[in-house]
């Protein structure tokens, strides 16, 4: 009994004096000031927010109405070589240039691999330029190139020395005639020199590999014989009649007097 009283009246240790004073609910009420007050439900939006998203709103759908082309479908056509009235009037008649329609068809489907230099991306994307695969090559065939468009191409393959291995997609949604322009656009820029494809051949090596399943290999097409596509002549222009051919040269028995 004694001992506890005793422990009552002993001062606390000198360490401690100091804090004596020490209100433990001043302080906490001096950081509870420097705080915001708490808000029941949800705090309205700053006005400037709503002004903001106004103003995009109005920019988008006026960016929208002035671009869109009245949602004509010769704006998205890519066979239409200008746009508006007055460019649709003086627009040439006839087939579109297989040149411009293929580099339509390449910017918008080849040109993110490819790069639209040709030069590809290295060890990951083949070039164009220059390569044995697109201007027949080698061993490689134009009838090579239309299956690998048609049907995609995976495994090793080997482009002017450089080894890459990967997949490229098969592209039997394009119609054939938007292959045979991409496939002579590819032939003939960035310095290569080859033979246009046409429609015909496209539509033909189509029908002959339907039932191919998955894209070919280089070893599936090694096994193909190449084919090398002959340009076809060139058409005369509208209007205008292709010239008679030159008679014969008469022999000279046909030239010689009759009894």
């Amino acid at each position: 009994m004694s001992h506890s009283s005793h422990s009552h009246d002993t001062p606390p240790p000198e360490e401690f004096r100091e804090h004596d004073d020490f209100n433990i609910r001043e302080v906490h009420g001096a950081i509870m000031r420097e705080k915001s007050e708490p808000r029941d439900a949800f705090a309205p939006i700053p006005l400037w927010v709503i002004a903001v998203f106004m103003a995009l709103l109005i920019w988008g759908a006026s960016y929208l109405v002035y671009y869109s082309g009245g949602f004509k479908s010769t704006v998205f056509n890519r066979y239409q070589p200008a746009w508006g009235a007055e460019a649709l009037a003086s627009a040439p008649k006839g087939p579109v240039d297989p040149m411009v329609l293929g580099k339509r068809v390449f910017t918008a489907n080849c040109a993110a691999c490819h790069q639209p230099t040709g030069l590809g991306v290295p060890g990951a994307f083949p070039p164009l330029a220059g390569s044995e695969w697109v201007v027949s090559g080698d061993w490689h065939g134009d009838n090579h190139l239309v299956r690998v468009v048609l049907h995609g191409l995976q495994g090793p393959i080997d482009v002017e020395g450089k080894p890459f291995n990967g997949v490229m997609p098969p592209w039997q949604q394009l119609k054939d005639a938007e292959i045979a322009a991409v496939l002579t656009y590819i032939r003939n820029e960035w310095g290569n020199s080859a033979p246009p494809v046409s429609a015909e051949q496209v539509a033909k090596i189509r029908a002959e590999t339907a039932g191919h399943p998955q894209p070919f290999t280089e070893a599936d097409l090694k096994a193909i014989p190449a084919e090398k596509f002959e340009a076809a002549p060139a058409a005369a222009p509208e209007g205008t009649t292709p010239p008679a051919a030159s008679p014969a040269p008469a022999t000279p028995a046909e030239t010689a007097p009759k009894a």
